[in-house]
């Protein structure tokens, strides 16, 4: 596993040099959205955000420049130590992109133990109230409007049709919900559920499109097009990320983490005073 990891570190070298910058609107203009915050290069995320100390070990001496934070959801699986107003303020001044992600209520049909799920009858109004409570903590936080917030969606049984309605309906809550308060919406998906689904519908006026998908595909291959089940014209304006290698250790600056690689071309938190 070891020089496998290395392997496609040293393939991805291209993406190493990333950068964190605003840029244009990256969905349908929405006046009600700020201009976004856009991350590109490469990220990690962990289950629980780490310490102050560990991203100042790993900034300059990984490639990585962005880092998740599982920052609500009543199935967030990790406690949050770390988690604070001045964490936010404190690894963002280093230079770090945070990359907001809520795990919320699940698709009744998930492939996994996650005990508060939704239903085609109930998804648009969790997806709802999801998306507020996401707001409310983001706002805690310091992360502002234009910001993008991403919906952790986790892989279902796509055979249950009821159940993929009840994913297009709650992800459309959570955009339009979001977009309200002046929030960008991004999903993490599967790619043979999520975002099979959700491309499926990408031009269909019945539901609210997310402005940026994040796909899981742990086939180690950081590239943001050339998708299985997303064409590339769909998401196409800095709207990608991608999971490309699962859950693994990484040593740098003296400081090993647990973490799952990402590449991205997408938008993120935005912070003030970055």
């Amino acid at each position: 596993m070891t020089r496998r990891r290395h392997a496609v570190i040293a393939a991805t070298v291209m993406f190493a040099a990333s950068s964190v910058t605003a840029a244009a609107p990256v969905g349908a203009t929405d006046a009600r959205v700020p201009e976004p915050t856009i991350a590109t290069g490469l990220g990690f995320d962990t289950c629980t955000a780490p310490s102050v100390a560990a991203l100042d070990a790993w900034w300059g001496t990984s490639p990585y420049t962005t880092v998740n934070i599982y920052f609500g959801g009543v199935n967030r699986g990790c406690r949050q130590p770390n988690l604070t107003p001045s964490w936010v303020q404190t690894v963002s001044g280093m230079g770090w992109g945070l990359l907001p992600t809520y795990m919320g209520h699940q698709p009744i049909c998930m492939l996994g133990s996650k005990e508060h799920r939704f239903t085609e009858a109930d998804a648009t109004a969790i997806g709802t109230a999801n998306a507020q409570d996401a707001v409310a903590q983001a706002q805690h936080l310091g992360l502002l409007p234009g910001s993008a917030l991403y919906a952790d969606v986790e892989h279902y049984d796509r055979r249950d049709t009821s159940c993929v309605t009840a994913v297009r309906r709650y992800v459309s809550a959570w955009t339009t919900t979001l977009h309200d308060a002046g929030y960008l919406a991004g999903v993490y998906v599967h790619q043979d559920s999520g975002l099979r689904d959700l491309s499926a519908v990408y031009d269909s006026p019945d539901y609210a499109r997310p402005d940026a998908v994040w796909m899981a595909r742990w086939d180690g291959n950081p590239a943001l097009t050339g998708w299985p089940t997303a064409p590339d014209s769909q998401w196409a304006n800095h709207q990608r990320a991608k999971q490309y290698l699962g859950d693994h250790n990484e040593t740098h600056g003296g400081v090993t983490l647990n973490i799952d690689s990402d590449s991205l071309d997408a938008p993120i938190a935005t912070v003030a005073g970055r």
